[in-house]
């Protein structure tokens, strides 16, 4: 009997061995680790600024007002959940590696087809709301930035905004030691409004008239003791245009502070000040 328990024992233990040796094996054939090598890919981030309230999706499950976006370069789709007013693709401090080259980018509406689980993109005639094409080289990055530009009028005579493409290559040469970088993005409806960086901290404009659709050269700052208050100002004014946001640096990082939003239409769009991190 001892025996019996001894060969069953011993069976046991190599039916393991085998089982964990062939898991492993399955483990190597069939996952296989891609670390994205940013030297070799274009590197692209994607911030949807478009404040217009219009095209929207009456089909989805939720209203939307404005549009929820998918991106698709040559034909691939980027994105798995559309991206509404204020996202940023893949997230606000990382960029998505991409084959370098010529490559055409469609900003595509994000109709979904609600009868399938898990909803799938089904678009109509007209989801396709900007083309554009650019040529991205290989270890560079760049910031897409998806707007509205100014208002157009439809044969129907109605007055909207039409969408527009800024594409920005990002020099990200690290700052020095003690230091970090920041730069002004005026991405607000209004073609009149130019833009200045107030720092509460330093009491002046640390950044001054930046206009419509446009981004500044990057500023090189030390950091500050204590946590810095940035302002949007119209130029012109001394008045804050924008809510008020803190900001605490970090050392040999770089930054974008977004102006997006409109003085009138939808709640939520409200002219805003926001931060991305760019390295």
């Amino acid at each position: 009997m001892k025996f019996i328990k001894a060969t069953l024992l011993l069976c046991v233990v190599t039916s393991i061995f085998i089982s964990c040796n062939k898991t492993t094996e399955l483990l190597d054939e069939n996952i296989k680790w891609v670390y994205i090598d940013s030297a070799n890919s274009a590197n692209i981030k994607f911030i949807q600024v478009y404040a217009g309230n219009g095209p929207s999706l009456p089909t989805a499950s939720a209203a939307t007002t404005g549009p929820q976006v998918f991106i698709y370069a040559n034909g691939v789709k980027l994105n798995g959940t559309s991206i509404g007013y204020g996202g940023v693709w893949p997230t606000p401090n990382v960029y998505a590696g991409i084959q370098p080259g010529t490559t055409k980018f469609e900003i595509i509406n994000g109709r979904l087809d609600l009868t399938k689980v898990p909803n799938v993109p089904s678009f109509i005639a007209g989801d396709t709301i900007a083309t554009f094409t650019a040529n991205l080289d290989k270890g560079k990055f760049y910031s897409l930035y998806f707007g509205d530009s100014v208002l157009s009028v439809l044969p129907n005579g109605t007055v909207v905004p039409s969408a527009r493409i800024t594409l920005k290559e990002d020099d990200l040469i690290p700052p020095a030691y003690q230091t970090y970088k920041i730069r002004v993005a005026n991405f607000l409806m209004n073609p009149l409004d130019t833009l200045s960086l107030f720092s509460a901290r330093q009491n002046r404009e640390i950044i001054t008239d930046i206009t419509h659709k446009n981004i500044s050269n990057w500023l090189q700052l030390p950091l500050p003791i204590i946590t810095d208050t940035l302002i949007f100002r119209k130029k012109g004014t001394i008045t804050a245009y924008a809510p008020v946001v803190g900001f605490t640096p970090v050392g040999e990082r770089m930054y974008t502070f977004i102006g997006r939003g409109k003085t009138t239409g939808a709640a939520g769009k409200t002219p805003v000040g926001s931060i991305i991190t760019n390295r």
